[in-house]
């Protein structure tokens, strides 16, 4: 340290061109000395110790943000009730990407220390001491809260908050430690026309110059990667569960029509979870709201679930892709990891385990036992091939993969349920969370409590289920084969390496009433392998079931038309899923002469189609002849319009790969190409970078992409050059 100060030194003073005598050299030395003692003393303690929990309880929080209407900078305050446990010289809070901040202790100025990552507060504090301490602070989160511009004007249009992973530290100078648990009140002055969420209940709106301050407070404290803010353009719907519990479900404006689709069966799933799990939802309200490019399916922030809106959408929409099981996933989360929240990673599945399994179970309250059974058995399938791959771990390692601490998780819980019996079972976990309501756990704190009520002793138990590296395949096996449709459905999966003939009665066996469509989904898939006409006559009966999940299944295992399915192909076309009359749709196009009549007559026959759909009738449309020019070219424009931030990800990456292999990328392509290689979520960045790279290679990619550097800032400018290489 004393050489780096040296060096400063020498450094500073030579760059004055000043001739320092030994006095000055010394009395600087020892300032520059006491000052790096002092910052090291202070740092030191602040980056080491992992936990103030000893030290200092933070109680309440109450926020004020005021988000800037055209830039991503965050001004505000947030004003801490703390007791102090222990005399200490200083507390401190995590705090991230500050540019401004200040501090009162108890209305008085107060010393503190900042490195970027935890302002440290100076002061004598003393045991038993309870203060307030005021922050203010301007920030430009990077992460954690994001900024997003859906029309490319440079102005954002909707703010999403997502604190689990990233930390709320980002954005807000809070406490990391998830074992601190603190109650937040929030308050969110925004663009009037907009609509602000945070967690808790919305006690009054106030409005301003242009502006409108939302105020929602708590009554009960939480961990700050929990706390969540959203804004943008909302409307809401209310109703009540069976219980009283106010539920609200936000929707875009002007897409009301998407919100009994998209949130289907959402009262069922409360009231169902809340008298499963036998302890009353623990939250003020309960919320749920879509965000557009979320970094995750859904993340259960408490009362305030947000999810990606790729889940919002229409009726067909709603087939290929529900919001069932995520919304079930994050409502018990409000139990399993919000009420209660494990002490650190290591624990880690007692929030997805639970959240995952009791999602199931939901849906085993919708769809039946069958469905229920079958889901365990693909995380079975998938978990036994993670050990035979050799990616296993114990479900008690904090590194732990997320197949490991949700599937293997799930499964844990379902084979303590079959050891202890199920009410043992569901006792356990209702005194599980009274006891620890508000509060951190580990394992043991839970399988104390099954060992108390079931009166069994669980050590053998933990060694298969949660401390071995391999996932217990035959005892989930065993399990499994309780389930007289379980011991139906692993009889008809043998037949997987049997041939047709040798399978034929007991495919149609799959076939008689009662159907089961987890057997008829099986079957299907196994139809795909073999190479026979007499396929076909399974097939059709199949179909007439009208069960969108097994005509998905036989579009997409149909390689090509010929005589025997072309008119079941057909039928698909109208399916009630986007995904089945798109497959359907490429598979009839190849199978036409006359393509242009085939694809007129095909689309007059719907009422919707989503990105995707229109994605592919456009692309095969522009391959096919009797079109002319002017025909083609405003359907070639609308392909690529789906490169714009308007869209989301998914739809953004297959118009990029629709156009690179059309040879039609234009510069405003290029221009959402390489905003694309600079966005937030990873797998899409991350395509994007690969393809723009490879188009710089390319002398007419290079030409436009090089023409396409002044419509981003200097900042930018470098991340994009690095990115593609260029010196």
């Amino acid at each position: 340290m004393v050489v780096i100060v040296l060096s400063l030194i020498k450094v500073k003073h030579d760059s004055l061109g000043v001739n320092c005598g030994t006095s000055f050299v010394f009395f600087a030395l020892m300032k520059w000395i006491t000052l790096v003692a002092l910052l090291g003393a202070y740092f030191s303690q602040s980056q080491n110790t992992p936990s103030q929990l000893t030290t200092v309880d933070f109680k309440q929080a109450d926020v004020s943000i005021n988000l800037d209407a055209n830039s991503n900078e965050i001004t505000g305050t947030i004003d801490y009730n703390l007791e102090i446990l222990n005399d200490a010289l200083s507390i401190f809070l995590d705090a991230k990407n500050l540019v401004s901040y200040s501090a009162l202790l108890d209305n008085k100025e107060v010393k503190m220390i900042y490195d970027g990552k935890k302002l440290v507060v100076q002061a004598p504090f003393k045991a038993g001491e309870e203060h307030d301490l005021k922050i203010s602070f301007t920030s430009y989160p990077s992460k954690a809260m994001y900024h997003i511009d859906i029309d490319d004007d440079r102005l954002w249009d909707q703010v999403w908050t997502q604190g689990q992973g990233k930390y709320t530290s980002n954005w807000l100078p809070s406490i990391d430690d998830m074992n601190d648990k603190i109650i937040w009140n929030t308050s969110i002055t925004a663009p009037s026309s907009k609509l602000a969420v945070a967690n808790g209940v919305l006690k009054n709106v106030t409005n301003g110059a242009d502006v409108k301050t939302w105020k929602y407070t708590m009554q009960k404290p939480m961990s700050s990667y929990l706390l969540a803010v959203v804004v943008g353009d909302y409307e809401v719907k209310k109703e009540n569960s069976s219980s009283g519990a106010a539920l609200e479900y936000y929707y875009y404006k002007n897409q009301g029509d998407k919100v009994a689709t998209t949130y289907q069966h959402s009262k069922e799933i409360f009231d169902f979870l809340e008298g499963e799990i036998g302890v009353a939802f623990p939250w003020q309200d309960y919320k749920q709201i879509p965000v557009k490019d979320f970094l995750y399916s859904g993340m259960e922030n408490t009362g305030l679930t947000v999810f990606s809106d790729v889940f919002f959408t229409d009726a067909l929409g709603a087939n290929d892709r529900s919001y069932v099981n995520v919304n079930a996933h994050e409502l018990a989360h409000q139990w399993f990891g919000d009420l209660v929240t494990e002490t650190d990673a290591k624990h880690h599945w007692l929030h997805e385990g639970f959240a995952s399994y009791y999602a199931l179970l939901a849906e085993k309250d919708l769809y039946g036992n069958s469905y229920f059974q079958h889901q365990l058995y693909e995380y079975a399938e998938a978990l036994n091939e993670q050990t035979a791959r050799g990616k296993s771990t114990a479900l008690l390692d904090p590194k732990a993969n997320s197949l490991t601490f949700y599937q293997h998780g799930a499964w844990a819980l379902h084979a303590l349920k079959d050891k202890v019996g199920e009410f043992s079972f569901r006792e356990s976990v209702t005194q599980y969370l009274i006891k620890n309501k508000y509060s951190n756990v580990t394992t043991n704190d839970f399988l104390d409590i099954v060992e108390e009520v079931s009166n069994q002793n669980l050590d053998e138990f933990k060694a298969i289920w949660l401390t071995s590296t391999t996932f217990p395949t035959a005892d989930a096996l065993q399990i499994l084969r309780k389930e007289p449709i379980m011991e139906d459905f692993l009889q008809l999966a043998a037949r997987r390496i049997s041939s047709f003939d040798e399978s034929y009665y007991s495919y149609k066996e799959t076939l008689e009433k009662p159907v089961e469509l987890e057997l008829v989904k099986e079957m299907v898939a196994q139809l795909s392998i073999h190479n026979t006409n007499k396929k076909y006559e399974l097939l059709r009966a199949a179909a007439t079931l009208d069960n969108v999940e097994v005509n998905q299944l036989i579009v997409l295992s149909t390689p090509s038309i010929n005589v025997e399915n072309r008119e079941l192909i057909k039928s698909m076309l109208n399916d009630n899923s986007y995904v089945t009359r798109e497959s359907a749709l490429f598979l009839l196009w190849n199978d036409v002469s006359d393509k242009r009549t085939f694809l007129e007559e095909t689309k007059q026959q719907w009422n919707d189609m989503n990105s995707s759909l229109d994605m592919a009738w456009i692309v095969l449309a522009l391959n096919s002849s009797g079109y002319s020019n002017e025909e083609l070219l405003p359907l070639l424009t609308r392909l690529q319009s789906y490169t714009g931030p308007v869209y989301g990800t998914e739809t953004r990456t297959a118009a990029f790969d629709y156009l690179i292999n059309l040879d039609a990328m234009s510069q405003q392509n290029y221009i959402d190409l390489m905003q694309a290689s600079l966005h937030h979520v990873w797998r899409f960045y991350e395509n994007a970078r690969d393809i723009l790279k490879a188009q710089y290679k390319r002398e007419n990619g290079k030409f436009l992409i090089d023409q396409s550097f002044d419509h981003f800032n200097t900042e930018n400018q470098k991340r994009l050059k690095k990115i593609i290489d260029i010196k």
